[in-house]
């Protein structure tokens, strides 16, 4: 059977909470003035996926403008995506205010943000797929906390390590946010499993709209790939493999 949400309490009122306990600060919590910036430059690749994903960040009002306007209605879906949107700006200007730190080249500009917007589809996402744009979200969220958290595996720079296990941590918190308002919808609706699973299949990350080419911390990854399909079987009760059996059997 798909996952379903048993608690009484309001699920935004959960969203908000968790939100509080995994909360840091950009001042605080990094230690800009130790930062050692020959070490970072000595790892040029990572810093070039950093700027990537610095950008996909920086997407976010398009993106969660989208959502927000598709998911007008659901209360708990405004909480998850306002916090997603403040959060996302918070990785961004972390990211960006690294990047600068360390000297890295080329910067990213107010321009480049702005062109990055302009070219974007800003039209309302489709009102007949009830469930699409939100496993597009789910997922997109589930892949980046394995991209940070591999790239912080990877980095030798120690202020580094520490920012990217926080941003990991949130991304986390996200995806999980993302399950919750699809089981929900799930639960109430359970035709719509099989659009759940479609979607899973015609997963594309929304960060392509930002740079084309999403970056990876490790391609090929085995566990962040098997967990990205435990998340839509424990939604669906379903394998996508299975999904996949069937309709080739159609």
């Amino acid at each position: 059977m798909p996952e379903t949400l048993t608690s009484a309490q309001p699920l935004y009122a959960r969203h908000a909470r968790a939100a509080e306990r995994g909360a840091w600060s950009i001042e605080r919590d990094i230690c800009w003035g130790e930062i050692d910036s020959s070490r970072a430059l000595a790892q040029p690749a990572i810093l070039a996926k950093l700027r990537d994903a610095a950008l996909i960040e920086s997407f976010h009002p398009v993106n969660l403008s989208r959502l927000i306007r598709f998911a007008w209605d659901d209360i708990d879906a405004g909480v998850v995506f306002s916090l997603e949107m403040y959060e996302g700006f918070k990785h961004f200007h972390a990211l960006r205010l690294y990047l600068d730190t360390v000297g890295y080249e080329p910067r990213i500009t107010d321009a480049e943000l702005r062109a990055i917007r302009e070219r974007a589809d800003r039209d309302d996402l489709d009102p007949t797929e009830p469930v699409a744009p939100l496993v597009e979200f789910m997922l997109s969220e589930h892949l980046a906390a394995y991209f940070f958290r591999r790239l912080g595996e990877q980095a030798d720079e120690a202020q580094l390590r520490i920012l990217l296990g926080l941003i990991a941590a949130d991304e986390v918190r996200h995806a999980q946010s993302a399950s919750d308002l699809i089981a929900q919808r799930l639960a109430a609706h359970p035709e719509l499993v099989p659009n759940v699973l479609r979607a899973a299949v015609q997963f594309r990350h929304y960060g392509v709209e930002a740079v084309g080419d999403v970056p990876v911390a490790m391609p090929g990854d085995d566990v962040a790939i098997r967990t990205f399909a435990t998340r839509i079987e424990r939604l669906c009760g379903m394998r996508i493999v299975d999904h996949l059996k069937q309709e080739l059997e159609r």
